[in-house]
Protein backbone atom coordinates (compact mmCIF):
# COMPACT_ATOMS: atom_id res chain seq x y z
CA UNK A 1 0.00 0.00 0.00
CA UNK A 2 1.31 3.44 -0.88
CA UNK A 3 2.05 5.90 1.89
CA UNK A 4 2.27 9.66 2.12
CA UNK A 5 6.04 9.25 2.11
CA UNK A 6 5.70 7.97 -1.46
CA UNK A 7 4.01 11.14 -2.72
CA UNK A 8 5.11 13.90 -0.35
CA UNK A 9 7.03 16.85 -1.73
CA UNK A 10 10.37 17.62 -0.18
CA UNK A 11 12.06 19.91 0.64
CA UNK A 12 9.21 22.03 1.99
CA UNK A 13 8.92 25.79 1.58
CA UNK A 14 8.26 27.05 5.10
CA UNK A 15 7.43 30.34 6.79
CA UNK A 16 8.47 31.71 10.15
CA UNK A 17 6.14 33.38 12.68
CA UNK A 18 7.62 36.76 11.71
CA UNK A 19 7.22 36.31 7.95
CA UNK A 20 4.78 38.78 6.42
CA UNK A 21 1.73 38.01 4.33
CA UNK A 22 3.58 39.72 1.46
CA UNK A 23 6.44 37.23 1.90
CA UNK A 24 4.00 34.34 1.54
CA UNK A 25 2.28 35.83 -1.49
CA UNK A 26 5.70 36.12 -3.11
CA UNK A 27 6.62 32.53 -2.21
CA UNK A 28 3.22 31.37 -3.47
CA UNK A 29 3.84 32.95 -6.85
CA UNK A 30 7.45 31.78 -7.02
CA UNK A 31 6.79 28.14 -6.10
CA UNK A 32 3.11 27.70 -7.06
CA UNK A 33 2.21 26.44 -3.59
CA UNK A 34 -0.69 27.15 -1.25
CA UNK A 35 0.37 25.68 2.09
CA UNK A 36 3.11 27.00 4.35
CA UNK A 37 4.14 25.12 7.48
CA UNK A 38 5.33 27.70 10.01
CA UNK A 39 8.63 26.69 11.60
CA UNK A 40 10.42 28.19 14.57
CA UNK A 41 13.72 26.80 15.85
CA UNK A 42 13.32 23.91 13.41
CA UNK A 43 9.94 22.86 14.85
CA UNK A 44 6.49 23.23 13.32
CA UNK A 45 4.44 25.79 15.26
CA UNK A 46 1.64 26.52 12.80
CA UNK A 47 0.49 26.50 9.19
CA UNK A 48 -0.79 29.18 6.83
CA UNK A 49 -2.87 28.24 3.82
CA UNK A 50 -4.03 30.14 0.79
CA UNK A 51 -7.38 30.49 2.56
CA UNK A 52 -5.71 32.15 5.57
CA UNK A 53 -4.05 34.64 3.20
CA UNK A 54 -7.37 35.43 1.52
CA UNK A 55 -9.04 35.86 4.91
CA UNK A 56 -6.23 38.19 6.04
CA UNK A 57 -7.58 40.76 3.58
CA UNK A 58 -10.64 41.14 5.80
CA UNK A 59 -8.59 41.33 9.01
CA UNK A 60 -9.66 44.59 10.69
CA UNK A 61 -6.08 45.87 10.59
CA UNK A 62 -5.84 45.24 6.86
CA UNK A 63 -9.37 46.47 6.17
CA UNK A 64 -8.60 49.72 7.95
CA UNK A 65 -5.45 50.08 5.91
CA UNK A 66 -7.41 49.48 2.72
CA UNK A 67 -9.97 52.09 3.70
CA UNK A 68 -7.13 54.51 4.34
CA UNK A 69 -5.67 53.62 0.92
CA UNK A 70 -2.54 52.29 2.55
CA UNK A 71 -3.39 48.67 1.66
CA UNK A 72 -0.26 47.14 3.09
CA UNK A 73 -0.14 43.42 3.78
CA UNK A 74 3.33 44.01 5.27
CA UNK A 75 1.58 44.87 8.52
CA UNK A 76 0.06 41.42 8.92
CA UNK A 77 2.63 38.93 10.15
CA UNK A 78 2.28 35.19 9.81
CA UNK A 79 1.92 34.56 13.55
CA UNK A 80 -1.32 36.59 13.45
CA UNK A 81 -2.97 34.46 10.76
CA UNK A 82 -1.39 31.01 11.07
CA UNK A 83 -3.33 27.98 12.26
CA UNK A 84 -1.62 26.79 15.44
CA UNK A 85 -3.31 23.39 15.78
CA UNK A 86 -1.47 21.79 12.86
CA UNK A 87 -2.59 18.36 11.71
CA UNK A 88 0.54 16.45 10.67
CA UNK A 89 1.42 12.93 9.64
CA UNK A 90 4.48 10.73 9.51
CA UNK A 91 5.79 9.46 6.18
CA UNK A 92 4.45 5.91 6.78
CA UNK A 93 0.76 6.92 6.92
CA UNK A 94 -1.18 5.15 4.13
CA UNK A 95 -2.66 7.48 1.51
CA UNK A 96 -6.28 6.43 2.24
CA UNK A 97 -5.80 7.32 5.89
CA UNK A 98 -4.22 10.66 4.93
CA UNK A 99 -7.14 11.38 2.58
CA UNK A 100 -9.68 10.48 5.29
CA UNK A 101 -7.93 12.72 7.80
CA UNK A 102 -7.87 15.63 5.35
CA UNK A 103 -11.58 15.22 4.58
CA UNK A 104 -12.55 14.88 8.25
CA UNK A 105 -10.52 17.90 9.35
CA UNK A 106 -11.40 19.89 6.19
CA UNK A 107 -7.77 20.62 5.42
CA UNK A 108 -5.93 20.73 2.10
CA UNK A 109 -2.53 19.49 3.19
CA UNK A 110 -0.61 17.42 5.69
CA UNK A 111 2.88 18.49 6.67
CA UNK A 112 4.97 15.32 7.04
CA UNK A 113 6.91 15.47 10.29
CA UNK A 114 9.69 13.35 11.77
CA UNK A 115 10.77 14.09 15.34
CA UNK A 116 8.91 17.42 15.18
CA UNK A 117 10.70 18.55 12.00
CA UNK A 118 8.97 19.11 8.66
CA UNK A 119 10.38 16.68 6.08
CA UNK A 120 7.66 16.91 3.42
CA UNK A 121 4.13 17.95 2.61
CA UNK A 122 1.22 16.15 0.94
CA UNK A 123 -1.71 18.06 -0.52
CA UNK A 124 -5.16 16.97 -1.58
CA UNK A 125 -4.01 17.61 -5.14
CA UNK A 126 -1.10 15.17 -4.67
CA UNK A 127 -3.51 12.43 -3.55
CA UNK A 128 -5.95 13.20 -6.37
CA UNK A 129 -3.08 12.97 -8.86
CA UNK A 130 -2.33 9.44 -7.65
CA UNK A 131 -5.99 8.46 -8.00
CA UNK A 132 -6.30 10.15 -11.41
CA UNK A 133 -3.23 8.27 -12.66
CA UNK A 134 -4.96 5.02 -11.80
CA UNK A 135 -2.91 4.42 -8.67
CA UNK A 136 -4.44 3.29 -5.47
CA UNK A 137 -4.82 6.03 -2.90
Amino acid sequence: MRTVGDVMRSPVVVATPTSTATDLVSLRRQHGIQHFPVVEDGRIVGIVTDRNLREAVTDPRVFTLLLDLIASMDRVVVRDIMVRDVVTASRDVPLPEAARLMVERKIGCLPIVEEGRVVGIVTATDILAVVAAGGSA
